[in-house]
């Protein structure tokens, strides 16, 4: 470690070995607790055995831990603990998933190569979707620690970016305004030839520590973790060049693809013809995949209508005597390809608040044709807690059975904001709206109108069922710690 390096970065081997160590452990003991719990679940016992062929008893402790051990082999074949493959997200949710189901596979082959067949098949079951949602939250909370560790200004890494246009200059905000990353830029670098190419977008955002004929000097002054090389502001034998004078520098490497709209999980880099290429995956918005979203909203809709009843029960107590008006509000919006539809509320406004809503225009926070306003006058008492909390949409999932709207998907606009919609908005509503989506888990209220329509295309472009799993789980922690909301 360099003497000079700041305490609140760790040197990049033990800050990989630290991480490493993490997911490891916390795969382990989710591994080991979703195998013990499908012993107890399917014998109400952990002390059982099975018996096998050509071994006798075997105690489901000791097949826990091979088990355990299996899935660990395959998750790491999935390359889940490779710092510089990994991806958060959809992305490793569904490695995650692979991995597990691969080892499922892979036991039940060695069982019979071994003429073992005694395990219980419901007790494989089990084990395998305890563990799918025990991974997945054990590697959320590994994340969130260091998501945390971040924002405290630890564990950072020290970036620069290499170029000096628009898209660099994109680049170094999104990572200023996302620390919990753990990219700290510190500067960018012009091109050698800035003194012809004279773009400079990175001044007042970030300083300018040299050129990029300097770039191995500039690594070593200045003690940097990572690279980020802009591929727009630089030919690809210049490109080429900086990356092979970087081979053997320990530094992480990163080459901006450009691609803001498409999902990691969509990319494929292939060599065709000794060319790198990168493939981007379909995205199959067919009647199959449309068919299998629906019959998932539908299902998981319903159990959380039966789960969720004693709540509503309360909530419409709640709002009769808190303020004079209906239980429910109904309120005309619009769904995919342009249809109107009557969304459901809890009212959490008072019954004047259509007539209202002229007179407070000029107060209007929102950018584009929303209206939003944090101290918003018609909102009763009861509305602000629900509002905080997001309770108030929960009549919505009516709307989901209905086939009005899905569980993930875009906001449902008013009519009255569509007049102001330009083509490229009108591509939000290609599919059906949803209860919750990406803008909601990424700032909710606190988004621009621009950045909302942006993160709607991208969840488009991108979507799957295990997209729509991953926002899913996002949204729960967004709503309960009242994140961005009004």
């Amino acid at each position: 470690m360099s003497e000079d390096r700041p305490p609140e970065f760790l040197e990049r081997n033990r800050r990989k070995t630290l991480v490493g160590m993490l997911l490891v452990g916390s795969d382990a003991v989710a591994l080991l607790a979703a195998t013990l719990l499908a012993t107890y679940v399917r014998f109400d016992r952990l002390d059982s055995y099975a018996g096998f062929e050509n071994v006798g008893l075997v105690n489901y402790y000791q097949i826990s831990l091979f088990v355990a051990v299996i899935w660990l082999g395959f998750l790491w074949s999935e390359h889940l603990y490779n710092l510089e493959r990994l991806t958060w997200g959809a992305g490793e949710f569904s490695r995650v998933m692979r991995a597990l189901a691969m080892g499922v596979v892979g036991f039940i082959l060695l069982t019979f190569v071994i003429k073992t067949p005694g395990l219980s098949r419901l007790w494989t079951v089990l084990a395998f979707g305890f563990a799918v949602a025990f991974v997945t939250l054990g590697r959320l909370g590994v994340r969130h620690f260091m998501a945390r560790r971040h924002r405290q200004g630890r564990l950072r890494r020290r970036t620069i970016i290499v170029g000096f246009n628009a898209e660099a200059q994109g680049i170094a905000k999104t990572l200023l305004a996302h620390p919990e990353q753990g990219l700290t830029p510190i500067g960018c670098l012009a091109s050698s030839r800035h003194d012809v190419l004279s773009l400079d977008y990175c001044t007042g955002t970030l300083p300018c520590l040299g050129v990029s004929r300097d770039l191995v000097d500039v690594v070593a002054a200045n003690d940097v973790d990572t690279v980020i090389i802009v591929s727009s502001a630089f030919d690809n034998d210049v490109i080429g060049r900086m990356i092979g004078e970087l081979r053997g520098v320990n530094v992480s490497i990163h080459l901006s693809s450009g691609l803001f709209e498409v999902l990691t999980s969509r990319l494929l880099v292939r060599e065709i013809a000794g060319l790198p290429l990168v493939t981007i995956r379909p995205v199959s918005l067919s009647r199959g995949n449309l068919l299998t979203k629906r019959v998932f909203d539908v299902v998981l809709a319903s159990a959380i209508l039966v789960v969720g009843l004693p709540v509503w029960l309360l909530l419409a107590a709640a709002i009769a005597i808190d303020s004079r008006g209906p239980i429910f509000y109904r309120q005309r919006r619009v769904g995919k390809d342009g249809e109107e539809f009557d969304m459901l509320k809890f009212r959490s406004m008072s019954v004047d608040a259509e007539e209202r809503l002229h007179a407070l225009q000029e107060a209007n926070e929102a950018t584009g044709p929303l209206f939003k306003m944090k101290d918003d006058p018609r909102v009763t008492r009861m509305g602000k807690w629900m509002r905080k909390f997001s309770v108030d949409e929960f009549p919505q999932l009516l709307n989901v059975l209905h086939g009005e709207m899905s569980l993930v998907g875009p906001r449902p606009p008013l009519p009255g904001e569509t007049a102001a919609y330009s083509e490229s908005h009108w591509r939000r509503m290609e599919v059906p709206p949803g209860m919750t989506g990406l803008w909601q888990v990424s700032g909710r209220s606190s988004l621009t109108f621009e950045e909302m329509v942006r993160l709607d295309l991208f969840y488009i472009e991108n979507w799957s069922v295990g997209f729509d799993m991953a926002l899913l789980g996002r949204t729960l922690p967004a709503v309960l710690f009242a994140r961005g909301a009004y």
